[in-house]
């Protein structure tokens, strides 16, 4: 009996599963954040981000000062807890001191990209010039020194000398000057510029390249230039020097932007994509000179280094993000981080403020003050999430750590445009994690984490958030059903023996090579045959059936299909009576669509004739006159037009002739042609005519002698 109750049970699951089939449709869509790849997308202010993926309150980071100027090229400090800066495109100097941004003057030239401190005064290089200039504290300016460099990129100071690092039309150059003299220490002809510059310590200096991406040293002992490394990049854009290890930041593509004075704007973030290349990378050189890539981006450029508080700072763009890569063994349980976000395109400068940190950002410009003190609160908000085409948003679980005296918030936010603009509703109250946030549907998304902290140290840890929505299911969207010409047929496999049986209208005979749906089906022609072409689409991307009626003018719907699977459709008209028919097309999302859940939607065609029925011929005669044949008869169709009519003596040979009036417009046509008799041969005249639908009439008479 428990047997017989067992194989019971299996038959229904297996009748169930035949009735039902498997299950088609997509799976409800989710997504989770909780590694580091998955906050990438992310907007971020006073959190850091680890290479676990947790996130947390990051250390404080207040902007101090703007310029209007858009991009500040090069920074060096005043020695005095301030700072000098580059900025625009015509030369223009500031000086950030006392907590204000203050015009300090401008050189004659191009973009200055580098700029160095000699004694109270400070050196300026413009581009293009071919020139240093000396810049008072009060402004104003004189030539320092000519130099061989067009484009200078780095500079610093020796004793009473500048050394100077970029490139000419000749290759890269290494110069040092003095006060009315230059000379050059080192070139290289085969890279376009010097574009990163260091002290070795030890009386050298460490040099970056543009062209192969070289790391190079310049050793005074025998003024002598020797190739550390050949980095798989373009260029070396920054270098720092750290207990004997030195830190390169490596970058495809950036030179050539810096030159045309053209930094890009703030992007949007790309997400993790292996097809990518590599942009940039921070390679660790030891003493031993054994390369090692501690962090590098495919969406990333690095525009600065500098060692601070136990860890290297990495200053990037196009979205101004501060990685940190912690030196020493700490590195090993956490290699790398975003410890802030400026909220400008590129962070392109660090340089030291007492014990905070200045941070250079540009598009807009502005400077930022990093702290080691941790921030109090911090946001994060998260990528766009998208509804195909729109969803119904869930719940959002949150997995977090919060000691005392610590909070995090989720709060949700929808609209119906890819970035949040003033359609957007405003965020939710804060959320409950599993609660459900009262949104109605919409396209597109957004969750939002606030971390704060009352206790000096203590912070939330967010390990995961869990987001939860469903895709809004809609009906198909019609855009119209074509009926094609009576006759042609449509199948997925072309008939046997199908072209040919028929005789085929000339004007359909030039139709058939061009119709079609999808290229993917062979066209006919069969009589009595009428096809029809579906045109819609289903906005969630299901899979359609159809269940098609044929509605006649008078009487009840006829159901033809009650689940076709193709676009298109022909049956044979001949079982159906004529007159004037419409096609209507049910088409469902049922095929991939839940249950409860598949949408329908309908067309109906315009009216359209089906007729079977060839006309009928009468008052046939064919009477000689004179040199001639005088051929008279009418012919009448009950459903639509005529539109030929041929007479013949031999049945091969056809005379195409026109009605009395010229004009085939009735269903009622009457024809009297005088024909030369050497046209006709023979007593017995055959007469064609044929409606609309290529339904034709045939008949003969015998040619009479009219009676004396």
């Amino acid at each position: 009996m428990l047997l017989r109750r067992k194989g019971t049970m299996r038959r229904m699951i297996l009748l169930l599963t035949a009735l039902l089939g498997a299950s088609a449709f997509a799976e409800q869509p989710s997504a989770t954040f909780s590694g580091f790849n998955d906050w990438l997308g992310s907007e971020t202010r006073g959190v850091r981000i680890g290479a676990d993926g947790r996130v947390r309150l990051a250390p404080a980071l207040r902007r101090v000062a703007q310029l209007p100027e858009g991009v500040i090229w090069a920074a060096v400090p005043d020695g005095a807890g301030g700072a000098f800066f580059s900025a625009g495109t015509d030369g223009k100097l500031f000086h950030f001191t006392g907590g204000q941004m203050k015009p300090l003057g401008q050189v004659k030239g191009g973009i200055v990209f580098a700029l160095a401190r000699l004694g109270s005064d400070l050196i300026v290089a413009p581009t293009g010039e071919g020139k240093l200039y000396r810049v008072s504290p009060s402004g104003a300016s004189k030539v320092f020194a000519e130099i061989d460099a067009r484009i200078v990129w780095g500079l610093a100071v020796e004793g009473d000398a500048v050394i100077v690092a970029g490139g000419s039309e000749k290759g890269a150059l290494l110069i040092q000057a003095r006060e009315g003299s230059s000379r050059r220490l080192a070139e290289l002809a085969d890279e376009t510029a010097f574009t990163a510059l260091t002290s070795d310590g030890q009386g050298g200096w460490y040099l970056g390249s543009h062209g192969r991406g070289l790391v190079l040293r310049y050793n005074r002992t025998g003024d002598r230039l020797e190739t550390l490394m050949d980095t798989p990049f373009e260029e070396v854009r920054a270098l720092a020097l750290v207990d004997g290890d030195l830190y390169i930041g490596a970058d495809n593509g950036l030179t050539p932007k810096f030159s045309t004075g053209q930094l890009e704007r703030r992007e949007g973030y790309l997400q993790s994509d292996t097809t990518v290349t590599t942009r940039s990378a921070v390679i660790r050189l030891d003493r031993e000179r054994v390369p090692e890539v501690l962090w590098q981006s495919a969406q990333s450029q690095v525009y600065a280094l500098a060692a601070w508080k136990g860890q290297l700072l990495v200053g990037t763009g196009n979205r101004s993000r501060i990685f940190a890569l912690p030196l020493g063994k700490a590195r090993q349980a956490d290699p790398f981080a975003v410890v802030q976000e400026l909220g400008t395109a590129q962070a392109t400068a660090f340089l030291p403020s007492g014990g905070d940190l200045m941070v250079v950002g540009s598009n807009p410009a502005e400077l930022h003050l990093l702290s080691e003190a941790q921030a109090t609160d911090g946001t994060l908000e998260s990528r766009i999430l998208k509804g195909a085409p729109i969803a119904d948003w869930g719940r959002a679980y949150l997995d977090a750590e919060t000691p005392t005296g610590t909070t995090v918030e989720l709060q949700f936010r929808i609209g119906n445009t890819e970035s949040p603009d003033a359609t957007w509703t405003p965020w939710t109250p804060p959320l409950r994690s599993g609660e459900r946030p009262a949104l109605p549907a919409a396209r597109f998304a957004q969750f939002r984490l606030r971390l704060a902290s009352t206790r000096g140290g203590a912070t939330p840890i967010v390990e995961t958030v869990d987001v939860h929505w469903a895709h809004r299911n809609l009906p198909p969207v019609w855009e119209g059903v074509e009926v094609m010409p009576p006759g042609v047929v449509l199948m997925r496999t072309a008939p046997q023996d199908d072209i040919g049986i028929e005789r085929i209208p000339l004007e359909v005979q030039k139709l058939i090579p061009a119709l079609g749906y999808m290229g993917s089906e062979k066209r006919s022609f069969r009589r009595g045959g009428q096809s029809f072409t579906f045109k819609v689409n289903d906005p969630n991307g299901d899979t359609l059936q159809f269940a098609i009626r044929l509605i006649p003018e008078k009487g009840s719907p006829i159901l033809i299909e009650k689940a076709w699977k193709e676009k298109f459709f022909s049956f044979d008209t001949l079982p159906v009576p004529d007159g004037r028919y419409r096609l209507e097309v049910t088409a469902s999302d049922a095929p991939t669509a839940p249950f409860n859940a598949a949408l329908t939607s309908t067309w109906r065609t315009p009216p359209f004739l089906i007729d079977h029925t060839p006309p009928v011929l009468s008052d046939l005669t064919a009477v000689p006159e004179g040199d001639g044949l005088r051929v008279r008869f009418s012919s009448k169709d009950e459903t639509s037009l005529l539109k030929e009519a041929a007479i013949s003596a031999d049945g091969e040979r056809w005379l195409q002739v026109v009605p009395e009036d010229r004009i085939f417009d009735q269903k009622d046509e009457r024809f009297d042609v005088l024909i030369p008799r050497e046209s006709l041969r023979g007593d017995r005249i055959l007469v064609r005519v044929v409606d609309q639908f290529n339904n034709e009439q045939t008949a003969a008479v015998t040619v009479s002698v009219p009676k004396k």
